[in-house]
């Protein structure tokens, strides 16, 4: 007979080995599934992302050699907290002609087109793809947020990290050494 103290152990030990394995998240030497964003709710992101319409788009079809990528929550308190930070980030890497090289953009996981307008106005200063679906979200292995990468057009992962980004000057420094 089994008594309860040894069954709670048996019965979560049968849950988490019948529970779906989780994707790894996506970390530096990876290189990402491939995946489209849909058109941008705010339509001058496209033109600032250098696109030519607004429309479905991959990372391929940005004109920089690579991407920060911003995992964000719409209602993440870290990505609220974190945004100021990506702002002076955007600015800096404009003032010291990196734009050229690298393009910001988030990705709102869950996060509709109502939702990304609202907070790309108030918050972020740089272009906010949706994923209302959370079929990118999904495809990354499902982090929490915010979740920043560097990739290269390809979808190479340089650079990964979940979290608040202790240190914006070693994230600018590793954006400046990145090769032509």
């Amino acid at each position: 007979m089994i008594t309860t103290h040894r069954a709670l152990p048996l019965l979560l030990a049968v849950i988490l080995w019948a529970a779906p394995a989780r994707a790894e998240l996506p970390a530096a030497g990876d290189t990402l599934p491939p995946f489209t964003m849909a058109p941008l709710a705010v339509e001058e992101d496209a033109a600032e992302l250098g696109l030519a319409a607004n429309g479905p788009f991959t990372l391929a079809d940005l004109p920089t050699p690579y991407v920060l990528v911003e995992i964000i929550g719409v209602y993440c308190p870290v990505c609220h907290e974190m945004s100021p930070q990506l702002t002076r980030l955007t600015k800096r890497l404009t003032r010291a002609g990196l734009d050229s090289r690298i393009t910001l953009l988030g990705i709102a996981a869950g996060g509709t087109a109502m939702e990304v307008r609202y907070i790309r106005q108030r918050e972020y200063a740089f272009p906010i793809a949706h994923d209302t679906e959370y079929e990118i979200h999904r495809l990354l292995g499902e982090p929490k947020t915010p979740f920043t990468m560097i990739v290269d057009r390809s979808g190479r992962v340089l650079y990964a990290h979940l979290g608040l980004i202790p240190d914006m000057d070693e994230l600018f420094r590793r954006i400046q050494a990145l090769e032509e």
